[in-house]
């Protein structure tokens, strides 16, 4: 935290100290303000309860850029977020990074960057410029990274019915993550992705895809995955190995023609590790435009195919290998992460160019059998089922 600080300040000084002899330093920034309400008492969900909650997704973030030439610029941005809970939504410096632009087609970054998977990757944090308060969490809260280090090229093309363009990334990525319930550290190398996109008048086809070797920091599991190994558990212990590939896949579509308009998204993310269940999570939304108004509605869904546990330990024959067979069962329950249906319908009203209002209502369902992302009492008899609401006011300057 200190070190991402410590080189947004040395940035923000050069820029500042440029801006001096130049007229080149653009400086911009958004900020959103979220309140919610969740009608269900001795619950939470996402940071929301039943009484009203404004800091789970209200942050601020400033960006700054500096344009050396025609061809080179570079651009810093820092995040404040008021909710902190994992690494990877703290706040400070989010992404830093050269660009160069050789020809009008080609862009390279280099540095740290979004990492550019979803439809909305590189501005999921602005909430003015996409209709809903927050983007679907199903498709848009999964256990990917949202940043790297590394190298991301474009290629456009322009023709006089359709554009094309083309996007390559490569590099690495390390923090911390959550599957399920389990919080993990991870590290992310050879990381390869591809995008390739296409816009015909109103509507928009993008598909991505990227592979990566991932490792999960976990001593507990990578103990167990030893003494597995050492009692010749070996289909157990290749179960619980916490290095392997990782892929995933992604489609998107977009039609909006000013008066109407039509999203959809689908992702899917598989790893070679047992421990971590394959994905398969998708939302679709339509809405209308009646200016200064912006009427929506939503419903996403997230599936969870879970691996199966190898059943090589013996139970009942001491209790050593009883409590290993418990400690190794557990890895699989906790690792399994949270599947929810929602249906949302919800208002936008732009009062002015760069402020928007916003307001929201959904039904949520989550799966019986796991937490779908709430969080409750032990004993509780809650059936996964409430409403939520919120409201939202998102600026940028």
């Amino acid at each position: 935290m200190r070190y991402k600080i410590s080189w947004c300040l040395l940035f923000t000084t050069m820029l500042t100290h440029f801006s001096a002899f130049s007229d080149e330093l653009e400086f911009s920034g958004y900020a959103r303000v979220i309140g919610g309400y969740l009608d269900e008492k001795n619950v939470e969900f996402k940071g929301y309860e039943d009484s009203i909650k404004f800091s789970p997704s209200s942050l601020i973030g400033f960006q700054g850029e500096y344009q050396f030439d025609d061809k080179w610029s570079a651009t810093a941005q820092v995040l404040l977020r008021s909710n902190n809970t994992t690494a990877s939504d703290n706040s400070g410096l989010e992404w830093l990074y050269l660009t160069y632009r050789p020809t009008d087609n080609i862009q390279i970054k280099l540095g740290k960057l979004r990492t550019p998977f979803f439809t909305m990757s590189d501005f999921s944090d602005v909430g003015f410029a996409y209709p809903w308060i927050n983007p679907p969490q199903q498709v848009y809260d999964t256990y990917l990274f949202k940043t790297f280090n590394g190298i991301d090229a474009v290629y456009k093309f322009g023709a006089e019915n359709f554009d094309l363009s083309f996007e390559g990334y490569y590099g690495e990525e390390s923090g911390d993550i959550g599957i399920g319930a389990l919080r993990t550290g991870f590290e992310v190398d050879n990381l390869l992705g591809v995008i390739g996109k296409i816009n015909i008048e109103n509507l928009e086809f993008r598909v991505s895809r990227y592979n990566g070797n991932i490792k999960l920091d976990i001593d507990e599991i990578r103990q167990l995955e030893n003494v597995l190994n050492s009692l010749n558990f070996t289909k157990s212990a290749s179960s619980v190995k916490t290095k392997g590939r990782a892929h995933a896949d992604q489609f998107g579509v977009i039609y909006d023609n000013l008066d109407y308009f039509f999203r959809g998204e689908w992702v899917r993310i598989k790893t070679d590790l047992g421990i971590v269940p394959i994905i398969q999570s998708y939302y679709l939304t339509a809405g209308v435009n009646h200016a200064p108004f912006t009427y929506h509605l939503t419903f996403a869904d997230s599936d969870v195919e879970t691996r199966s546990a190898e059943n090589e330990i013996p139970l009942g024959i001491n209790s050593d290998l009883d409590q290993l067979a418990y400690g190794y069962n557990r890895i699989f329950d906790e690792s399994t992460p949270d599947s929810i249906k929602s249906w949302t319908v919800g208002v936008r009203w732009d009062v002015l160019p760069n402020l928007a209002l916003k307001a929201e209502f959904s039904t949520l369902e989550g799966d019986d059998v796991k937490d779908s992302f709430f969080v409750t009492p032990d004993d509780s008899d809650f059936d996964k089922k409430t409403n939520l609401y919120l409201i939202g006011l998102d600026w940028v300057f």
